[in-house]
């Protein structure tokens, strides 16, 4: 009986179903036009669908978010302004080896506003390292504006990550294309040296050193003298005091002491020829510590940091099946204590969307 029970079900269930695609058929076939079938039409643009890891697989792209990993060659320069002086930053080798790294991008969903442009927000993380300093050695001729990359043993290092509002060209859907321009802020970390005085640093402090009558007079203006143009771009206060006052007492030592506990004695801090001039200058009357102090001036002093950095990124990317295309220009700049810092980076990279 059970049994039997169980057939009628289905059998009923059966012509349910029989019935209810009757009308489907029985409709009448549309006419087709002359560039297409009508059905095709009224059916809008078909919804291709990126061969990419996809969480809700939806031809639109991500409905949340999206994670971006993949590789990218980026080279970065780094400008730093102070009052008095001018250091540029520049990559060692621009070479495939050298200036390519891992891309970990996030993207948000795109919100699609009018048929050929739409917005999201994108957060871009990028590491750089820049080892030659881009000064004048030639006058500047029709052909080359006489500067060039040199290594004067300095060093600038840091990351940088950027929140931006992108506003984009491209079609609905993750097939398209995108144009886009982003502007927003930046979190930034810079450390390491520079010349601010075009590659002429050394000479230039022993000039500023030399123009004292005593030793307290030199020390007094080789302190002054960094402080105007690469002493204190972080504002540190116990540093600008001991370099306001660096003959006054023990701080010409209090300087070379709490340089090392802060780890500035990074490469390019100090130049072995400028320990001999100044060790040479003191004749016996200050320490090592001291002197060790005084040549660590002759560079300047690079420890940035912000959260709040103006940001920019302009950008063309173009979808190839699984992976992503993008070239891109951009990066931040902000002003710190009278110090402006700008970093722009030239990026080409090749990611895969995970989208959610």
């Amino acid at each position: 009986m059970k049994l039997n029970i169980h057939s009628m079900k289905y059998c009923y269930l059966l012509m349910v179903s029989l019935v209810s695609f009757v009308p489907l058929y029985s409709q009448p076939v549309p006419l087709e036009s002359s560039n297409g079938s009508q059905n095709e039409a009224n059916q809008g643009p078909p919804q291709n669908r990126r061969n990419v890891l996809s969480w809700f697989k939806d031809p639109a792209g991500a409905r949340y978010f999206s994670i971006n990993p993949g590789i990218q060659y980026i080279s970065s320069a780094l400008t730093i302004t102070s009052p008095h002086g001018k250091a540029s930053m520049a990559e060692d080798n621009n070479t495939m080896d050298t200036n390519s790294n891992f891309l970990y991008d996030l993207k948000s969903k795109e919100w699609q506003l009018g048929e050929y442009w739409g917005v999201f927000i994108l957060n871009r993380n990028v590491n750089f390292r820049n080892t030659r300093q881009v000064i004048q050695l030639s006058p500047a001729t029709e052909n080359n504006d006489g500067r060039e990359n040199v290594d004067l043993k300095t060093e600038t290092f840091g990351s940088y990550s950027m929140v931006l509002p992108v506003m984009y060209l491209g079609k609905a859907g993750n097939e398209s294309f995108r144009i886009g321009l982003g502007m927003g802020v930046g979190k930034v970390n810079v450390q390491g040296t520079a010349d601010f005085n075009d590659g002429l640093g050394l000479f230039t402090n022993a000039a500023v050193f030399n123009s004292g009558r005593t030793l307290d007079n030199k020390i007094e203006n080789l302190g002054r003298f960094s402080l105007l143009t690469s002493g204190n771009i972080d504002g540190d206060p116990y540093r600008a005091y001991l370099l306001s006052n660096l003959s006054f007492e023990n701080n010409l030592e209090n300087l070379g002491l709490y340089s090392l506990l802060k780890g500035d004695l990074s490469k390019g801090s100090i130049e072995p020829i400028s320990y001999l001039i100044y060790s040479s200058a003191a004749n016996g009357q200050l320490n090592a510590l001291e002197i060790y102090a005084l040549s660590s001036l002759g560079k300047g002093r690079i420890n940035s940091k912000t959260n709040f950095a103006k940001s920019y990124y302009f950008f063309w990317e173009i979808p190839l099946g699984p992976v992503t295309w993008r070239l891109g220009f951009g990066g931040p700049f902000y002003t710190q204590n009278n110090f402006t810092i700008e970093i722009r980076g030239f990026e080409m990279s090749l990611y895969t969307p995970i989208e959610f």
